[in-house]
């Protein structure tokens, strides 16, 4: 039944015959006859050719999730006598933001090639949300992210806490008003704008400032829209920028003040016309994890990045913590 997988799903990642002909080498006769093959052993269609692009028929849909199926067991077969063996072969796929790919993985990367030289490693970016789905369906092992992603099926390995400040453009004259708030880049870098003695600033002074915010399913923009909130306070917002780098990169042209990570701040190797903001809110505090889909098989090299990744060579999944009885259980995460 399963014979001709990989032509079936070539057409339906594809959208095409003649596009899954190319990728394949084949010809598109050739393709069509081999289609034709597997859905005459199936007794349907699998594929609808009257809509463009093509779409899968109900029977279609069943055969494409037993194949992503086979898929992934064929994969964990290889991944686990690839364990048998040793780290001598293998891939390691990881997925994350523009920001977290572009400034956090690159040194655990190298620190991680370094001990396993043939390992290939493979850097899928995009949105939480799209990264998230290819987590679920396993065509990447490890997402790093700064969500608080459901227990039920993600399993969390801890990497770090960062801090949400603000970034106002220094052309912007409110910073003179602001001077007594405003924190330094050394300051960030060394932690010493935590301490309680530096004061936090008052959103609602920047009530002629506009802002930035990013896209409505990112985290800072749920944090971002409920501090403003707490302080009773409405954000002039002109654009949402999928990515923190890009909002980063506007701010610092004078587009507008945006919420940033304050790792942004310590990864960047150069200054930016920005002034700086302490954010005093528990919501301004989060961690950044990697997640690995739960029950998904955890190979060698997932393993071993993880232990470089935890720094003292120990792997430490997140608990999934206990939920207390009655009312106090169903208390929602917080964003």
């Amino acid at each position: 039944m399963f014979d001709g997988k990989e032509y079936v799903y070539a057409v339906y990642e594809e959208k095409s015959f003649s596009k899954a002909a190319q990728k394949l080498y084949i010809t598109q006769p050739a393709l069509s006859t081999a289609i034709k093959k597997v859905e005459k052993k199936i007794g349907s269609p699998i594929f609808d050719r009257s809509t463009s692009p093509i779409g899968l028929t109900p029977s279609g849909e069943v055969y494409i999730d037993a194949i992503e199926k086979l898929f992934a067991l064929e994969q964990n077969t290889i991944n686990q006598l690839n364990n048998l063996n040793g780290l001598l072969a293998g891939k390691l796929t990881i997925g994350g933001t523009v920001f977290l790919t572009s400034y956090i993985l690159p040194g655990l990367l190298a620190e991680f090639s370094r001990k396993y030289p043939q390992i290939k490693i493979e850097l899928v970016e995009g949105t939480t949300s799209q990264l998230t789905d290819k987590l679920l369906s396993e065509e990447i092992d490890l997402l790093i992210d700064n969500s608080e992603m459901d227990d039920k099926n993600y399993e969390k390995y801890y990497y770090s806490t960062e801090r949400i400040i603000l970034a106002v453009p220094a052309g912007f004259e409110i910073n003179e008003e602001l001077r007594q708030y405003q924190i330094s880049r050394d300051a960030i870098e060394t932690r010493a704008y935590q301490s309680e003695k530096m004061p936090a600033l008052p959103l609602p002074l920047l009530k002629k400032t506009p802002f930035i915010f990013l896209k409505e399913e990112n985290s800072i923009y749920k944090r971002g829209v409920k501090m403003c909130s707490r302080q009773n306070f409405t954000p002039n917002i002109i654009l949402k920028p999928d990515q923190v780098i890009t909002a980063f990169n506007m701010a610092s042209k004078g587009v507008g003040a945006t919420f940033i990570p304050d790792a942004l701040v310590s990864s960047v190797p150069y200054d930016v016309p920005l002034c700086y903001y302490k954010m005093d809110d528990d919501l301004a505090i989060r961690n950044v994890y990697f997640y690995k889909k739960r029950n998904k098989y955890m190979t060698k090299a997932m393993e071993e990045f993880l232990k470089v990744t935890a720094g003292d060579g120990e792997l430490k999944p997140v608990p999934v913590p206990e939920k207390p009885c009655g009312a106090a259980g169903r208390a929602s995460r917080q964003e």
